[in-house]
């Protein structure tokens, strides 16, 4: 991709495609995101807020508040967080948010407040089938920064082993490769009705210590609470919350609700 190879000549691209389509949203919102990586978050607050109006896609609020966190102006991602609009976001763009909020109270020194944030169902239940590993190396952040690093590196090595996507740079602060995504595919019936089998006499998966897809450390099996709460990861029969129950308690942890 250009943006990778050449950045500057990407962000020229954008802006020039901007100037003449400055009435697309998603040439705006382009533009937006591209200034955003950059680090040009004057240009990006601009460009998205100007997106927003064209589309209606609320999927970049996340994307404006931290941008404003980047011009130093915590208070307004605060704001942004707590505006009808933020209400209506999905579960992704919701937890997007909360981590964006919890940034702009650490911006603030109130580390307590920004670790409560992120205190929410979706840092110990899946959502939609996956585990949040973006929230957890948020969360391990703050951790550390609230001196508390151990269970910081629990939660970083949680992040490393779940994150097969390259979402987080968990697996590279720790010295490790990044883990790869198991491949079940079957060549055949017969074989599928062979492993079916023997899952008869198979240990459930409640059976191992460990969650879904998660090597959870010693002492954090689901179900079993260790010495510190916050470094547990535990889930329900199903594995996962509702999607709602995530965003419900994301918007009780939205700014007005604290205040």
């Amino acid at each position: 991709m250009l943006e990778d190879s050449d950045p500057k000549a990407s962000q020229a691209h954008a802006k020039f495609a901007a100037r003449i389509g400055a009435r697309i949203g998603a040439v705006r919102e382009a533009h937006g995101i591209l200034a955003y990586r950059s680090g040009d978050y004057r240009t990006a607050v601009r460009e998205l807020r100007t997106s927003l109006r064209i589309t209606g896609r609320l999927d970049v609020l996340p994307m404006i508040a931290d941008a404003e966190r980047g011009m130093g102006r915590p208070e307004r991602a605060l704001d942004i967080a707590s505006s009808d609009d933020a209400s209506a976001l999905g579960a992704d763009a919701a937890i997007e948010l909360m981590i964006v909020v919890a940034g702009a109270y650490a911006d603030t020194g109130d580390i307590e407040t920004a670790l409560g944030t992120l205190e929410i169902p979706a840092l110990r239940h899946k959502v939609d089938g996956r585990w949040q590993v973006r929230l957890w190396a948020a969360y391990s952040d703050l951790l550390a920064r609230a001196g508390r690093q151990e269970e910081a590196k629990r939660w970083l090595t949680l992040t490393a082993d779940a994150d097969t996507e390259g979402l987080t740079d968990a697996a590279a602060r720790l010295g490790r490769p990044m883990p790869q995504p198991v491949d079940v595919s079957w060549h055949s019936d017969e074989e599928l009705s062979v492993i079916d089998v023997y899952e008869e006499d198979a240990d459930t998966p409640g059976d191992a210590g460990t969650s879904e897809g998660v090597d959870i450390p010693e002492g954090h099996a689901a179900g079993k609470e260790p010495e510190s709460a916050h470094a547990t990861v535990s889930q329900d029969p199903a594995g996962e919350r509702p999607r709602e129950a995530v965003l419900a308690s994301a918007r009780h942890s939205s700014p007005k609700e604290r205040s």
